[in-house]
């Protein structure tokens, strides 16, 4: 959704989009493993470093479909794409621990879930809807991968396991997967969101993504203290410290970029 240039030139960057959706893929996946293999306290943390990687790449997908428009479909790909994401972890863990009885393809399945659910919502969007976007179903699949692996990431930081009955207990059953969907649709939706434009630059924005991501880190590592140990206070300290020196490393590229900066003090006390 840059206002200037193409929208293949605005999508392209310097940072491969098959490198990132590989490192948002496996390593997503291969973190929420290593969490239930760890346990822990080291586990939660494992496993919430996993989101962010899964959130980084969403945002790159974002950026890349958004690309195409003005700025307005950036909310409604971003949720719809949580909704499947949502919906599609569950899924797949339930579907492994109770139909295939092999619960440690509970990741795998729900990520499979979501590719086939993307997938029809795209094609759906591009042939009964009529969007004319070429990469429409490549993204809107990507999107909802990210979505279920960022969903499913920090739920098992909350959970401290990819087991089924321990997310439901202590994600579903307390709520906290209605603030996973919020927050994790914000903190890939808003990157692309905060910084697009005729200058759009897609290493600020991944910065911008970063931040957001490391800060949903932090959230979880606080709802996690529900479920005792130790681990609360490392997923929320690591995810602090990506925070400050992501969010650095945006506001020094966004003022790299401007053409100029300016304090303008803060608001009047009073009306004038």
């Amino acid at each position: 959704m840059s206002a200037g240039g193409s929208a293949d030139g605005a999508a392209a960057g310097a940072v491969s989009s098959t490198m990132l959706l590989a490192v948002g893929i496996v390593g997503g996946l291969i973190c929420i493993y290593l969490a239930g293999f760890l346990g822990e306290p080291f586990g939660p943390v494992i496993a919430g470093i996993g989101a962010v990687l899964a959130i980084v790449w969403g945002s790159d997908a974002i950026r890349r479909v958004a690309s195409y428009g003005l700025g307005t479909g950036v909310p409604s790909i971003g949720y719809m794409s949580l909704s499947v994401g949502v919906i599609s972890a569950l899924t797949g863990l339930t579907l492994a621990a109770t139909t295939l009885k092999m619960a440690i393809l509970g990741p795998v399945a729900g990520f499979v879930v979501a590719v086939i659910i993307g997938a029809i919502i795209a094609i759906v969007a591009t042939k009964i809807v009529g969007m004319k976007i070429p990469i429409m179903i490549q993204c809107t699949i990507e999107i909802a991968g990210a979505a279920t692996l960022s969903i499913l990431g920090f739920a098992v930081a909350i959970a401290g396991s990819y087991d089924v009955a321990a997310i439901y207990n202590n994600v579903v059953a307390t709520g906290f997967i209605g603030v996973l969907f919020i927050m994790c649709t914000m903190a890939i939706q808003h990157p692309f969101n905060a910084c697009l434009g005729p200058n759009e630059d897609q290493l600020r924005t991944l910065k911008c993504a970063c931040s957001t991501a490391f800060l949903s880190m932090t959230l979880t590592g606080l709802m996690s203290i529900t479920t005792g140990g130790i681990s609360w206070f490392i997923v929320f300290l690591i995810g602090l410290i990506g925070w400050i020196v992501s969010f650095k490393s945006f506001v020094t590229a966004s003022c790299n970029d401007a053409a100029s900066t300016k304090w303008a003090g803060l608001w009047p006390k009073v009306e004038e």
